[in-house]
C-alpha cells in the first residue's frame, strides 16, 4: 500500500514537473488579428488516423497550458477521443496538421485542437470549446496560439466598419451553427457517415478530427451570427 502511494505521489511530481518545463518553453507566437479560418486557404492531401494510448493523449493535454482554461484533463471522455495527422498544402508546400476532438463526460462539450507544423495565416495553435445540444453547436471559446478568448455571449458591435475606430473593422462571427448535416458528412466526408447516424456528439467528434474542412466550410448552417470591432493588420 505505501508502494503503491509512493509511486502515485512520483507520478504526480513528474507530471508537475514536465508541465512546469513545457511552459517556461512554451513557444511564444504573435496574436492573430482578424477572424482568419486556416482551413479556407489550405488543401487537404491525405489524413492518417491515429491511435494514441490513454496515457499519451492525458500527458499531451496535461501539457498545454491553454487548455487547463477550457477543460480539465480529468474531465476528458478518453474512449471517445478521436486523433488524425493530416497532409496539407499550403502556399506550394506540404505541412502537417495534427488533429484532435476531444469530448468531454458531461456529454455536453467537445474541444478541438489543431496544431500546424508550419504557421497557417499565422496560426499555429488553434483550439475551440463546443457546447453541443440536438438543436444548434455553440461556440464557447476561442484559442489561437496560445490566447483564449472567453465567448460569453454574442457580441454585435458593428453593422460596418464605420461603426469601429480607426485602424479597425466589422467583422463577422458565427456564435451558434447547427449539427453537422449528416447527408453533406456521408458526402464530404465518409469515415464519418456511420458517427453521424448516432447524433450530434459522435457525429461531430468525428468530424472535427478527421475532416475539420467538411465542418467549418461546409456542413453546418450559421443560427446566429454576431459581429466584433477588431484591429487591421497593419504590419509589412
Amino acid at each position: 500500500m505505501r508502494r503503491r502511494a509512493l509511486l502515485t505521489i512520483f507520478v504526480v511530481l513528474l507530471l508537475i514537473g514536465a508541465y512546469g518545463a513545457y511552459v517556461v518553453s512554451y513557444p511564444k507566437y504573435p496574436e492573430v488579428d482578424g477572424c482568419v479560418n486556416p482551413f479556407a486557404v489550405v488543401k487537404p492531401m491525405s489524413k492518417v488516423q491515429e491511435n494514441w494510448s490513454k496515457g499519451h493523449i492525458f500527458f499531451k493535454l496535461a501539457t498545454k497550458k491553454e487548455f487547463w482554461k477550457l477543460a480539465k484533463p480529468w474531465d476528458v471522455d478518453y474512449s471517445q477521443v478521436k486523433i488524425a495527422k493530416h497532409s496539407l498544402e499550403y502556399n506550394n508546400e506540404r505541412i502537417v496538421m495534427l488533429a484532435m476532438s476531444i469530448p468531454l463526460k458531461d456529454n455536453k462539450h467537445i474541444i478541438a485542437l489543431y496544431e500546424f507544423s508550419k504557421p497557417v495565416e499565422g496560426i499555429k495553435t488553434r483550439m475551440y470549446l463546443f457546447s453541443v445540444n440536438e438543436t444548434y453547436i455553440e461556440t464557447k471559446a476561442l484559442s489561437t496560439n496560445g490566447h483564449v478568448t472567453m465567448l460569453n455571449s454574442c457580441p454585435h458591435e458593428c453593422t460596418d466598419s464605420a461603426d469601429c475606430g480607426i485602424l479597425e473593422r466589422c467583422n463577422t462571427i458565427c456564435c451558434k451553427r447547427s449539427p453537422p448535416n449528416p447527408d453533406c458528412v456521408f458526402w464530404c466526408c465518409d469515415l464519418c457517415s456511420v458517427a453521424c447516424l448516432g447524433g450530434p456528439i459522435p457525429c461531430l467528434t468525428c468530424a472535427l478530427a478527421l475532416c475539420p474542412g467538411c465542418y467549418y466550410d461546409l456542413c453546418r448552417d450559421c443560427i446566429e451570427e454576431g459581429s466584433r470591432c477588431e484591429p487591421v493588420n497593419i504590419g509589412p
